[in-house]
C-alpha cells in the first residue's frame, strides 16, 4: 500500500495565529515541532494499516518546515517548491492508493475557522463546476486526476466539516474548534494519539473512499480580492473575465485547469 501524506501547518494542534506558522517568528519553532509530531503520528498510523511506501509532502509556506532527521526513517520527504503545476501535491501519481491530509485549514470566508484562506490570501473564492472549494478540495482534484482517493483529514472543526461534505467515506480528526479569532484546543499529545488511530482506521477502511472527480468537464472560477489579479489573468489563453475580480476557465482536461490556476494566481 502506497500512501501520500500532505502536511500543512495552520491546522496543527495549538496553532492560532499566522505568526506561529511563520519561519523566524518567536513561536514558530515550537509549532514546527508539533507539525513533526503530527506527521510522525500519521506515518505510524499508515504503517499499522499496512503501508509499505510513504511519501510526505511539506506543503506549508516555504515547504521547508519538516526536517528529514525529525521524521520516521521509513518516509520519503518532498521539500521546497519545484515551480511545477502540482504545488502541494508534488509527487502524486497513479501508483498511490490513498492520500492523507494533516494540519489543514478551511477555505476563505468560513465562519469560526482558524487561519482560513484558499491557497493564497489574494483569493476570495475558488469554485469548480459551481462548487466552492477549500485547499483540500483543489488538491483532492489533483489526486483524483490520478485516481487516488482522500481517506483522512485533520485540522480545525470547520475544515473537517468541509472535507466530510466533499469526500465520500473520509475520516476526519478535529484538533481544535474556532470561535472568531480564538480557538478551543485539544492537548497536542492527545491530538497525535487520535491522528495515529484515525489514519490507521481510514486506511483500513479505504474501500469506501472514491477519487474526487467532478465530471467530464471542468469550469473553474477564481474570485480575487483585487481587480489587479483578474486584469492580469484575463490574458491567459482561454480565460474569460466574468466581472471586475473573477476569472473563468473551462476544459475537459483538469490538467489544463491546473495550468490555468498556476499561471494566473
Amino acid at each position: 500500500m502506497r500512501v501520500y501524506i500532505c502536511v500543512d501547518m495552520e491546522g496543527i494542534a495549538g496553532v492560532t495565529t499566522f505568526d506561529e506558522t511563520t519561519m523566524g517568528k518567536p513561536d514558530y519553532e515550537h509549532f514546527r515541532r508539533q507539525m513533526h509530531k503530527e506527521t510522525s503520528a500519521a506515518v505510524r498510523g499508515a504503517k499499522s494499516a499496512g503501508a509499505t511506501h510513504i511519501v510526505v509532502r511539506d506543503g506549508h509556506d516555504t515547504a521547508c518546515n519538516l526536517l528529514p532527521s525529525e521524521l520516521p526513517e521509513e518516509v520519503l520527504l518532498i521539500r521546497n517548491w519545484s515551480g511545477g503545476l502540482y504545488g502541494m501535491m508534488e509527487g502524486i501519481d497513479d501508483s498511490f492508493d490513498a492520500v492523507v491530509f494533516v494540519g489543514h485549514h478551511a477555505k476563505a470566508g468560513t465562519p469560526n475557522a482558524i487561519l482560513k484562506h484558499t491557497m493564497s490570501m489574494r483569493i476570495i473564492d475558488l469554485r469548480v463546476n459551481g462548487l466552492s472549494l477549500p485547499e483540500v478540495g483543489w488538491n483532492a482534484l489533483i489526486a483524483g486526476y490520478h485516481g487516488v482517493p482522500i481517506v483522512f483529514v485533520s485540522g480545525d472543526k470547520a475544515l473537517c466539516v468541509e472535507a466530510e461534505a466533499l469526500f465520500e467515506g473520509v475520516v476526519s480528526c478535529a484538533v481544535k474548534e474556532g470561535f472568531g479569532a480564538s480557538a478551543l484546543h485539544m492537548h497536542p499529545e492527545k491530538c497525535c494519539q487520535a491522528i495515529e488511530v484515525e489514519v490507521s482506521r481510514a486506511l483500513s477502511e479505504r474501500s469506501s473512499c472514491k477519487p474526487f472527480v467532478l465530471g467530464d468537464e471542468y469550469c473553474v472560477e477564481i474570485e480575487f480580492n483585487s481587480e489587479e489579479w483578474a486584469h492580469r489573468g484575463q490574458w491567459y489563453p482561454g480565460a474569460q473575465r466574468l466581472d471586475s475580480r473573477t476569472l473563468q476557465y473551462k476544459s475537459t482536461d483538469f490538467l489544463d485547469c491546473l495550468r490555468f490556476f498556476t499561471f494566473v494566481t
